[in-house]
C-alpha cells in the first residue's frame, strides 16, 4: 500500500488485531486487498471496493450499512461512488474529528461517530441517550471505520431458508486462522470478479451455522494435520444481520477443547465410525410437513451435498448438550471405537480418566460374570436402561458387580470397587450417574459388536 498520500492515519492500527470479530475480519480483507493493489493508496484502495460494491454488487449491502451512502436508493450509482469517497476523504484528512477514546481499539485518538450506516450493529442516531454523554453514535477511529468498510469482502452470508440474509464472520484466537478465513473469501471474490462472475457478497451452501463452523473446522484440520496442545485453536463464527428491524447477533463457539476432540476423530484410526455415525444426523428442514426431513443412503442427493446441510450432532456440540445418548442409541447397532467416547467424556465432559478406566473395568466383569453370554449382556443392558435414579445404578454395582466379584474370586482379591472408587470416581455428585450408566452401556455395546466379530470370524470345524 502506498502510504506517502495520507499522513494522519496510523497505518498499523489498518490490520492488527483488535478485540472486536468484524474489525478484525475487515482489517485483513484490507491486507489482502491493498496485497493485490500494492501500488494503490487508502482512498484508491477504498475507490476499488466502493466500485465492487456499487457496479458489481448492485449496491445490494443493507445486512452491513443500513441507509449508507452505498445503499442509499435515492442516489444513483455515480452519486453513491462520489459521496461515498467524499465521506472516506473526510476522515483522512481529521474532518470534524473529536478527540476521544476509541470504542474498540482503547487509544486516545481521533474519533467519528458511528452508526448502522458505516459499521456493524453500532446503534442509531435517533437514540443518542444509548450512547456515552449523548454522543451521536459509538465513537470510533478513522482506522476502524475504514475496516469496516471493507468487511463485506470477507463475510458469508449462509443459504439456508431461516438464515438467508446473515452474514457470517468466523474468529480465532489464533489470529492466522482467523485470517485464513478471510483470505480464503477474499481470494475468490477477487478471482470471481477477475472472470466477471461476482454479482453480491458470497453465498455459502451451509444451511446452518454450526455446519459453517464445523466446514471451516475441516479446512483447519487439513491445514494442521498434527494434534500438540500448542497448536490448537478454538473458533468462533458470529451470524449478524444489521438490516431494518431485523439486525441481530448469534454467537458459536467451538472451544479449544471441542476443536481437539474434533481433531481427535479426523484421525485415520476414528475418522470411519465418526463420519458414519455424523452422516446420520444431518438433516433438512421441511417447511410444508413441518419437520426434519434427516439424511439416509437412500435418499436421492448429490454427492457429498448432505454436508451442507443442517447437523443436529453439531448443534448439541456447539451448545454444550451432551451428544452421548445419540453415541449409546447409534452404538446399539453399529460399531463405534470406545476410544471416541473416552476422548470425549475425558476432554469435553471433563470425566475423570480413573471413572473411565473403572467404568471399563466393569464392563469387562460383567462379561466375565455373565460368560460372555450375548442374550445375558443383553438383559444387563435392559436393566441399565430402566434405572430412573442414581440409587438403582449404585444397587445395582453394589450387587451385580462387588457381590459378584467377591463370589467368583473369593474376599482375599483385591476389590473391583473400593470405597475410593465409589465416592470419588463413580459417584462424585448427584448428577453424574446418567453419565456414567451410559458410558457403561456404550461400553458393553461395543464389547457385544467385537464378540459377535471374533464369533463370525471363528473358522467352522468340519469333521
Amino acid at each position: 500500500m502506498n502510504t506517502s498520500t495520507y499522513t494522519l492515519i496510523d497505518y498499523d492500527w489498518l490490520t492488527k488485531p483488535t478485540g472486536d470479530p468484524f474489525a478484525n475480519a475487515g482489517g485483513y480483507a484490507l491486507k489482502v486487498f491493498s496485497e493485490t493493489f500494492p501500488e494503490d493508496d487508502i482512498l484508491q484502495l477504498i475507490s476499488r471496493a466502493t466500485d465492487i460494491y456499487v457496479d458489481r454488487w448492485d449496491s445490494k449491502l443493507n445486512t452491513f450499512f443500513l441507509n449508507s451512502k452505498i445503499t442509499q436508493p435515492s442516489f444513483k450509482p455515480a452519486q453513491k461512488k462520489q459521496e461515498t469517497l467524499k465521506y472516506f476523504k473526510s476522515l483522512l484528512n481529521d474532518v470534524d474529528a473529536q478527540k476521544g477514546v476509541c470504542r474498540i481499539t482503547g487509544r486516545k485518538t481521533k474519533v467519528f461517530p458511528a452508526g448502522r450506516d458505516n459499521s456493524i450493529l453500532t446503534g442509531s442516531n435517533k437514540f443518542v441517550n444509548f450512547h456515552h454523554y449523548f454522543e451521536s453514535g459509538v465513537m470510533l477511529s478513522k482506522e476502524m471505520l475504514i475496516r469496516m468498510f471493507f468487511l463485506p469482502l470477507c463475510v458469508n452470508c449462509l443459504s439456508g431458508n431461516i438464515w438467508g440474509g446473515n452474514g457470517c464472520v468466523i474468529e480465532s484466537n489464533d489470529a492466522n486462522v482467523a485470517y485464513k478465513y478471510v483470505y480464503d473469501n477474499c481470494s475468490k471474490v477477487l478471482s470471481d470478479i477477475s472472470k466477471n462472475c461476482s454479482t453480491s457478497v458470497l453465498k455459502t451452501k451451509s444451511e446452518a451455522p454450526t455446519t459453517e463452523l464445523f466446514i471451516f473446522a475441516d479446512k483447519v484440520i487439513k491445514k494442521r494435520n498434527d494434534i500438540n496442545d500448542s497448536n490448537l485453536c478454538s473458533l468462533t463464527l458470529y451470524m449478524f444481520t444489521n438490516f431494518g428491524a431485523k439486525m441481530n447477533l448469534n454467537i458459536y463457539t467451538l472451544p479449544l477443547e471441542g476443536m481437539d476432540f474434533y481433531r481427535f476423530v479426523n484421525k485415520t484410526k476414528y475418522i470411519d465410525d465418526w463420519k458414519a455415525f455424523v452422516k446420520t444426523k444431518y438433516y433438512l428442514y421441511d417447511k410444508k410437513q413441518n419437520k426434519e426431513d434427516y439424511y439416509s443412503d437412500d435418499k436421492e442427493v448429490e454427492k457429498n451435498e448432505y454436508i451442507y446441510w443442517a447437523n443436529s450432532i453439531y448443534e448439541k456440540f456447539i451448545n454444550r448438550v451432551s451428544i452421548l445418548p445419540e453415541i449409546q442409541k447409534w452404538s446399539k447397532e453399529n460399531k463405534f471405537n470406545f476410544d471416541i467416547v473416552k476422548f470425549y467424556e475425558i476432554r469435553v465432559r471433563k470425566m475423570k480418566k480413573e471413572t473411565i478406566n473403572k467404568i471399563e473395568e466393569m464392563a469387562n466383569f460383567i462379561f466375565e460374570a455373565n460368560n460372555n453370554g450375548i442374550e445375558e449382556i443383553h438383559k444387563v443392558i435392559k436393566e441399565l436402561n430402566n434405572f430412573s435414579e442414581s440409587f438403582d445404578l449404585r444397587r445395582f454395582i453394589l450387587k451385580k458387580i462387588v457381590e459378584k466379584f467377591n463370589e467368583i474370586h473369593g474376599d482375599e482379591a483385591t476389590p473391583i470397587i473400593s470405597v475410593k472408587d465409589y465416592t470419588n470416581y463413580l459417584f462424585p455428585d448427584i448428577n453424574s450417574w446418567k453419565e456414567t450408566r451410559d458410558v457403561l452401556i456404550i461400553a458393553l455395546y461395543q464389547k457385544l459388536h467385537e464378540l459377535n466379530e471374533e464369533n463370525d470370524n471363528e473358522p467352522n470345524n468340519i469333521e
